[in-house]
């Protein structure tokens, strides 16, 4: 689920005939009850919120000791877009690492939100700290704190306003060249703000419970100058555990689970997650149920590798709200590259007999 600046867009049905054939203008039109100006936005949340932790909480900065570095993709509702970069797209590249002389962890992350190839875009830059405070050789707390440079920006020259659509033609004309518009361009159409978030995660060596606050400061979104409003602040809260089944040492392959729980709440905007994981060897799988308030909108599927220092891994969104067969569901995909493999940031090697944290928050 995200409820994010799709509030302020809206498809053009009756022309979806014409407009089908060019995907990539399938575009959308601000709504009259919105000024030109005004776009009101949320945050994007992710289907594999355990591959993204930096996005997810960043408390979780360094907890897998590190260093870390980490890649994720995500087309949402792809069968409205046109190719890799249709639709509504997120890209983001973090990196982290645990400090053991200050018993901190550090991470940045940079995080591309896009809608329609860029049309109107998100871009956010992160910096993250995390301290550690162990509690005994079994469990520990994390708390981080985090500060962005968000940008905000539109492609006002690709927009279609309602007075561009010809009955015949659309919004081109005959020679594929959009036809004038009357609005007017706004002088200014991005912007620039700073945030702060902040979070902490409680866990031992098979479970965990985290809390979240991100948009602290509440900055004002606009892409024009004017009519700007604030961006709510948004609440996760996250738990879960990672259960073994069968240890290496007594078979060939490790079996586990890993059962978690997510809720986000921004604004009006709500969504709980549950997902069920199950490892075995070095493949996992798994299912996820994602439900907006009253509105069921996806069964999810996972399928990943994790073998020493790498892990990819692919989800698919399966829709079941009113969108069923519209939206062509959402692809996600993760990576990450963790140079210290399976190491943590309460149980590193160089520590032998401390107690690790679920597997899943090393992911």
């Amino acid at each position: 689920m995200r409820a994010i600046k799709r509030g302020a867009f809206c498809f053009i049905s009756q022309t979806s005939e014409i407009l089908y054939s060019k995907p990539k203008y399938i575009l959308f039109v601000i709504l009259t009850v919105f000024s030109a100006a005004y776009i009101k936005a949320q945050d994007v949340e992710m289907s594999q919120y355990f591959s993204a932790p930096l996005h997810l909480n960043p408390a979780l900065a360094g907890i897998s000791y590190g260093p870390r570095a980490t890649l994720n993709y995500r087309n949402q509702w792809s069968g409205l877009g046109d190719g890799f970069n249709g639709g509504y797209t997120t890209y983001m590249a973090g990196f982290d690492m645990h400090i053991a002389p200050i018993r901190g962890g550090i991470g940045a992350l940079f995080t591309a939100d896009q809608v329609a190839n860029g049309l109107y875009s998100t871009y956010k830059a992160t910096v993250m700290y995390s301290q550690q405070i162990k509690i005994n050789r079994k469990m520990a707390i994390k708390i981080g704190v985090s500060g962005s440079y968000v940008r905000t920006q539109i492609k006002w020259s690709e927009l279609l306003w309602s007075d561009m659509i010809n009955p015949f033609t659309g919004f081109y004309n005959n020679i594929d060249i959009p036809n004038a518009t009357g609005e007017p361009t706004p002088a200014k159409t991005y912007s620039d703000r700073g945030d702060m978030g902040a979070g902490f995660v409680f866990f031992t060596e098979k479970l965990y419970a985290g809390f979240a606050v991100n948009n602290l400061l509440m900055r004002k979104e606009t892409v024009t100058g004017t009519n700007a409003d604030a961006v709510p602040m948004k609440f996760t809260v996250h738990f879960g555990a990672n259960l073994p089944i069968r240890h290496r040492a007594e078979n060939r392959y490790n079996i586990w689970v890993a059962p978690n729980v997510l809720f986000v709440n921004q604004g009006k905007a709500f969504q709980a997650e549950g997902t069920f994981l199950t490892g075995i060897s070095f493949v996992y799988f798994g299912l996820g149920y994602r439900n907006a308030v009253y509105n069921s909108d996806a069964v999810i599927g996972y399928l990943g590798f994790k073998k020493g220092k790498f892990r990819f891994g692919y989800s698919y969104d399966y829709t079941i709200s009113k969108l069923m067969n519209k939206t062509g569901g959402t692809h996600e995909l993760s990576f990450t590259f963790n140079w210290t493999g399976d190491d943590n940031s309460l149980n590193p090697k160089a520590n032998k007999g401390y107690v690790p944290c679920p597997d899943i928050l090393n992911f």
